[in-house]
């Protein structure tokens, strides 16, 4: 998933346990073990809140991250 401000908005509009479910497939995806993934209902907030303000640019570098991430895992 390419994260933009659309997509964003998109997520925004989840339920808490959608955006949780989309997060956990998201971070499974990046090779991260979920099964202990546990996300508060105040850490959700947080992920809103920070959703919610990201810029283009907070954006693409997170998706340079995660891309990184991804790299690292398969050596």
């Amino acid at each position: 998933m390419m994260l933009d401000k659309r997509s964003v908005d998109m997520l925004l509009r989840l339920n808490d346990e959608q955006l949780i479910a989309v997060i956990k497939r998201l971070a499974s995806e990046a090779g991260v073990d979920t099964n202990s993934l546990n996300i508060s209902p105040t850490q959700i907030s947080g992920i809103r809140q920070a959703l919610a303000i990201a810029t283009d640019d907070d954006l693409k570098r997170a998706a340079e991250l995660l891309k990184n991430f991804k790299g690292s895992q398969g050596n």
